[in-house]
Order: C-alpha cells, then structure tokens, then sequence
C-alpha cells in the first residue's frame, strides 16, 4: 500500500493533468457539438470549443495540477499570456488536423446510423485523434514552460 501512495505522489501532478484533460476534452466536445448542432461548420466550432476549453484549462491547472505560485497581478497576468499562447499553437495543431480529417480525407461523410439517426463517426475519431495531439502538446508546454517551477520551489506542497 506504501508502494502505491509513494507511485501516487510520485506522479500526481501527471495523473491530475491527465484527469483534468480529460474532463477539459469533455468541455471540448460538448461545446464543439453544440455548435455543430446548431449549424455552424467544423472551423468555428472548433475555435469556440477552444476558448471554452483554454477557460476551463487555465483554472483547473493553475489550481490543482501544478499549483501556481505565481501571486500577483503582473505574474498572473504574465502565466495567463503564456498558457494562452501556448494554447494558441495547439489550436493550430488542432485545426490542421482537422482540415486533414475533414477537407482531405472526407471523414465527415463517414458516418454511422443508430437509433434512427446518423451519427459522425469520422468527424468523431478526427476531432479524438486532435485532441490526444494537443493534450500531449499542451502537457510539454504546461510543465516545461509555462508552470515551470524554479530549482528552489518544491515539486508539490510541503507537509503540514
């Protein structure tokens, strides 16, 4: 059980990016298919889910993943810069990939029927395929440049 906790601590905060990635790539999604139901095409769509992702992200890993010690207005505002920079490139990435799922392979004209309706199997696995690019690319960003800690800051919270 020791071995355990001490693999858990070891690689929380991996563990934490990974389970809040996830649930970030659920907001993702939901906004995504939102404004694909409401009849907008994969381009803008994609950008607004950005948004509400990079949101979402930017508070969930300056809280609980790498547990900012960046305190006031100027450094909050200097790591906000830098997440959202970094987020930008990854949406770059992320509108490639789709432009090559969507535009040149047609993977939206794979589609599955269930229930009595079609489903968009190929728009689904192109917008996955995106999203494991960018959370890996978001993760080197997050860790090596933008949560970076100096040599001297402990890795996680000290004991009480």
């Amino acid at each position: 059980m020791h071995k355990l906790r001490g693999l858990l601590q070891k690689h929380r905060e991996f563990l934490l990016y990974i389970v809040f990635g996830v649930l970030t790539t659920v907001v993702n999604y939901i906004v995504y298919f939102l404004c694909k139901g409401l009849g907008f095409s994969y381009s803008p769509a994609t950008v607004l889910a950005w948004i509400a992702a990079v949101v979402f992200a930017y508070v969930v890993n300056r809280v609980w993943v790498f547990q900012s010690r960046a305190y006031g207005a100027r450094a909050v505002a200097r790591e906000a810069a830098l997440f959202v920079g970094a987020r930008l490139f990854s949406l770059v990435l992320e509108l490639a990939v789709m432009f090559v799922g969507m535009d040149l392979l047609h993977a939206g004209s794979f589609v599955l029927a269930a229930f009595g309706r079609t489903l968009p199997a190929g728009e689904f696995i192109t917008k996955t395929v995106a999203q494991v690019i960018v959370v890996l690319t978001n993760y080197v960003f997050s860790k090596l440049v933008i949560f970076r800690r100096k040599k001297s800051e402990p890795e996680t919270e000290p004991k009480k």
